[in-house]
């Protein structure tokens, strides 16, 4: 906040006399005044040495004034020298001749002490100028009470603050000060005046539009008290405040005030992608290194993603800019108990709270940091206590609410929530609303069913077909990973969600989260076979993705980074079952092409951003590599260590006697083996291109393999330069390298892309078949060109050129474009049946999440008589849809086939237990004729619509087709005659009694 500031190094003030020399002249007054105007509206553009050099003349020209000296200090202080600025501004408080230039250079002197951390020493300093005389006077001037605010919240003095707020929300400035309008807005922010705040900062806004221009101090604080206000709930007819704030850094570059309040809505909300709140850190960096609130905010979010070098990196460097500050020692609290230096933590706690017993900022902010490391319920305990020191921090009762239903308390999370709205008096909060909501919805929708050590939360519509497959299947994820690992966890509550809006907000508050589940510990949530996503992942593979999670908080205590745990349970997908891989490796040789791989250091850091799905992935290559050298108990010794309070050197260390740098050496040298092979053109990014292109000659080098290095950098260039758009750039590189008579492989590649967007089918053709000829192997360029083969009808060669383009990239991820599918597409075509399955066959080794193609292939194998295939393919089809009558049937065929005549009735309950409405193989949509349209979809992919259309349909729409009494009857037969031979006498005798009340 911009009246608000630094607090710095300062004995005791000692005023000099005043001096006795005769004032100016008006005129040549008049005119450094105009000179000082000019030079702090160039500082309040970002001009700062533009700015410094004005007031260096004005010196120079014997112009020693209070005035001057007191800009310089300002200037000084926006440069972030904050010693020299508290000299020169103590040195304009001792030239002072008057009330209004004590006050100005007063302020200065308490701006620079209360950043750096003493405002108690400010209070003194201000006192002891004074003398009694009233040149400050908050209850008249609003920059004086706002000067005054500011100095007691920095002591924590809750009340005092709001005091002399009250008094400056009091004042009545001129409707043209924009200045004083700002100080009387920020008073009555600070005191909940929202609305009243908002309409003078508009005012604010025209004074400072009919001055100087618009004013980025104060569209910052608008943007801030939006934010305040709003919390990223759409507020029609206001601007955004991420609006607000990148319209003040166009005015001034660089401006810390905007930069800090945009980090914070960056962090807030993780959907906002124009720039990661790392990077608004780096770029107030490049301006002001020694930015003290810039080293706060970076210090409480590396705590929280669990960067804990990095945060004893930064306490340092506070410690010698700003020991003092509260927000530091806060910090410092929340490392000591992170490291489990728990007295510590207490000592400073005391020491914070004594003189400020109604601060409930510290244990806040200790437990909201908790509660990003996942420990909910160490931040209980922290969020408690801060809410009964301040009953109205709605803050902390906002986070008391997430951590609590994260630890599985839904009754007292919504309860807590419920406090946070009475306490907001009407501040809006995106995150709380939603989640509040999502809870009311889960107590009204969801039962939930306990079973032993496990308990579910869900649609009661879809419990008994759930109840069959999620049961057991965690039941045995629970006992094969306490196995692993040696540790058992306790009760776990696993939250199944049909609503992806209602998943996704009550995993991280907002819609879009690009995940199928989230573990919070004890808390597990999950993505419905039942929701939107409906029949393209596996349920079964989230869920034992989620509950070695359990397993791996358990162990740590929630005390492990999360890349750990979720690289973990990423190997345990594939180390389960091969076909649950991610199947990111076109992104592997992105990131491995681009140098782009990204640090054990920042690892945990990406799960906040756009790349989290690829921090998935990495982090589970990771962990594969570690096992596949030390074996699998270190990585239980390394969850251990992060339980005793271990940061990332210290554990890796003492697991593999290993730093984080040296884990990145080795990680590039496994990532090169497990790509080797690979043929694809990469994805490159405009940096890599742009490096080659400053570091490379025109000129071919001699040497036979530094020419072919050189050939190969120019066709990146090219390549990345025509995938970024940027066609002339692209072109000039292809000629260079005809100049120089070298033309790779991927530049034949490339310039048949560029042919083909240019309409020329012919030439693009020719030119693939040059650069295979020469040896080329481009997954996509053989996909096109085994296209441009079929066009003309030359199918043998598109068939050899598909394989090529298999062998190239198996499983290559690019869907219906995968080579494997094209192929089977071309064997239908060419009426080889057979031959079309072993290439839909192959296909599903890397897609775990496909429905139809199962089914498709699972029957195939049944006709062929191969029950074994075809009962594994259903279990994997029921992995992804259970809620299919006619899987459940083939299944149980299978099944009863191989003698496993208890599964087999199994399947057969399931099918007379599905819901026709849920099921879209036997729902019509019922047309305004009543005729019923065709079924939504069969078990072979026929009919209309997809399977996830079924719940974008109105219910009364929707015609379900239930089983016939006769089918139910003939099915309770089924039953009777598997249990029979299960040696089930009791079942089969009650199915038949089924059978003959559904015969009747």
């Amino acid at each position: 906040m911009a009246l608000l500031s630094l607090l710095a190094l300062a004995a005791p003030l000692t005023l000099l006399p005043a001096p006795t020399a005769a004032p100016p002249p008006q005129d040549e007054a008049e005119i450094i005044a105009q000179e000082r105007a000019q030079a702090d509206l160039l500082r309040r553009r970002g001009a700062l040495g533009e700015a410094l050099e004005i007031t260096d003349l004005l010196l120079e020209d014997g112009y020693e004034g209070a005035p001057t000296l007191a800009l310089r200090a300002r200037i000084r202080f926006d440069q972030g020298q904050l010693e020299r600025a508290l000299d020169t501004a103590r040195e304009a408080l001792a030239l002072a001749t008057d009330d209004a230039e004590r006050a100005l250079a007063a302020l200065e002197v308490a701006r620079v002490l209360e950043r750096t951390g003493r405002a108690d020493e400010a209070l003194r300093e201000i006192e002891a100028a004074r003398d009694g005389e009233p040149f400050l006077a908050p209850g008249a001037v609003p920059e004086h009470a706002w000067l005054y605010v500011g100095l007691h919240d920095a002591l924590g003095d809750r009340e005092g603050a709001a005091r002399f707020a009250r008094s400056g929300s009091a004042t009545d400035p001129a409707p043209s000060d924009w200045r004083a309008l700002l100080a009387k807005a920020r008073c009555q922010r600070r005191v909940g005046m929202l609305s009243a705040a908002s309409r003078t900062l508009v005012a604010a806004d025209d004074a400072a539009r009919a001055a100087d221009g618009v004013e980025p101090e104060v569209l910052t604080e608008l943007g801030e008290l939006y934010f305040e206000a709003e919390r990223e709930i759409d507020a029609r007819g206001k601007r955004s405040a991420g609006g607000l704030f990148n319209e003040a850094l166009e005015i001034r570059p660089g401006y810390e005030d905007a930069l800090l309040a945009k980090f914070e809505l960056h962090r807030f909300n993780r959907r906002r992608r124009s720039q990661s709140p790392e990077e608004i850190l780096t770029e107030l960096f490049a301006v002001r290194p020694d930015s003290i609130r810039g080293l706060v905010a970076a210090t409480f979010a590396d705590l929280q993603d669990g960067r804990l070098v990095a945060v004893r990196d930064h306490l340092r460097r506070l410690a010698e800019l700003a020991p003092g500050r509260r927000d530091v020692r806060t910090a410092e609290a929340a490392l000591a108990w992170v490291e489990h230096r728990r007295d510590d933590c207490a000592a400073i706690l005391e020491e914070l709270l004594a003189p400020a017993p109604l601060d409930s900022a510290p244990e806040r902010r200790i437990g909201r940091s908790l509660s990003e490391l996942y420990r909910f319920g160490e931040a209980v305990d922290f969020l408690r206590a801060a809410v009964q020191r301040d009953p109205l921090d709605y803050e902390a009762w906002t986070q008391l609410g997430k951590a609590l239903a994260n630890t599985g308390d839904e009754d007292g999370a919504r309860e807590a929530l419920e406090k946070a709205e009475e306490a907001a008096k009407g501040r809006r909060d995106a995150f709380r609303t939603n989640l509040a909501l999502v809870l009311d919805r889960m107590s009204t929708k969801h039962r939930i069913a306990s079973y032993g050590s496990l308990s579910f939360s869900w649609q009661p519509d879809a419990a008994e077909v759930l109840e069959t497959y999620l049961v057991p299947f965690y039941e045995e994820a629970r006992q094969e990973l306490s196995q692993r690992y040696g540790y058992t966890p306790g009760t776990t509550r696993i939250s199944i969600f049909r609503d992806l809006g209602d998943f996704s907000v009550r995993s991280v508050g907002f819609e879009g989260f690009p995940a199928l589940g989230v573990c919070f510990g004890p808390v597990v949530t999950a993505v419905s076979p039942l929701s939107g996503l409906r029949g393209s992942f596996s349920w079964a593979r989230t869920g034992f993705h989620e509950f070695s999670h359990v397993v791996h908080l358990g162990l740590s205590n929630n005390r492990c980074p999360r890349w750990i745990t979720e690289g973990l349970a990423t190997w345990e997908e594939v180390a389960r079952d091969a076909t649950w891989t991610r199947n990111m490796r076109r992104d592997l040789v992105d990131a491995y092409e681009n140098d782009d791989l990204i640090p054990l250091r920042e690892l945990n850091r990406a799960f906040r951003g756009p790349r989290i799905l690829f921090g998935y992935y990495q982090g589970g290559l990771l962990c594969e590599m570690l096992i596949d050298e030390y074996g699998f108990s270190p990585m239980v010794d390394l969850l251990r260590a992060f339980d005793l309070g271990m940061d990332l050197d210290q554990a890796f260390a003492k697991t593999f006697e290993l730093t984080p740098e040296e884990v990145d050496a080795r990680f590039r040298e496994f990532v090169e083996a497990r790509i080797d092979g690979l043929r694809v053109e990469p994805i490159w990014t405009t940096k890599k291109v742009r490096l080659l292109q400053l570091r490379l000659s025109d000129e071919p080098p001699a040497d036979g393999a530094e020419r072919a290095r050189w050939a190969d950098d120019w066709t990146t260039v090219a390549y990345g330069s025509w995938q970024q758009g940027r066609t002339i750039d692209a072109q000039r590189a292809l000629r260079v390298l005809a100049e120089a008579g070298a033309e790779p492989t991927r530049a034949m590649f490339l310039r048949a892309e560029m042919e083909l967007t240019g309409g020329d089918r012919a030439a693009a053709r020719r030119l693939l078949e040059r650069a295979v000829e020469a040896g080329g192997r481009d997954v996509r360029s053989l996909v096109i060109l085994s296209q441009l083969q079929l066009e003309q009808g030359r199918l043998d060669e598109a068939e050899d050129t598909l394989e090529l383009a298999v062998e190239a990239f198996p499983g290559f991820p690019d869907g219906p474009r995968a080579p494997e599918l094209l192929l089977a597409d071309l064997k239908r075509r060419q009426g080889e049946a057979d031959a079309a399955m072993r290439w839909t066959e192959r296909w599903l080794e890397w897609e775990a999440g496909e429905y139809d193609a199962r089914i498709e292939v699972a029957q195939w194998h049944g006709r062929k008589g191969r029950w074994e295939e075809a009962a594994r393919l259903y279990e994997e089809a029921n992995q992804v849809d259970m809620f299919r009558r006619d899987l459940h049937l083939a299944w149980a065929e299978a099944l009863e086939e191989l003698g496993r005549h208890r599964e087999a009735a199994r399947e057969l309950r399931v099918a007379l237990a599905v819901p026709a409405r849920l099921d879209p193989d036997h729902v019509e949509i019922a047309t305004e004729g009543g005729m019923p349209a065709l079924p939504l979809g069969a078990a072979g992919g026929d009919g209309g619509l997809p399977a996830g259309a079924l719940g974008q349909i109105p219910p009364d729409q929707l015609k379900p087709l239930p089983l016939t009494p006769e089918e139910r009857a003939e099915i309770q037969e089924s039953i009777a005659r598997n249990l029979e031979a299960a040696g089930d006498e009791e079942g089969a005798k009650r199915a038949r009694e089924a059978a003959k009340a559904d015969g009747e």
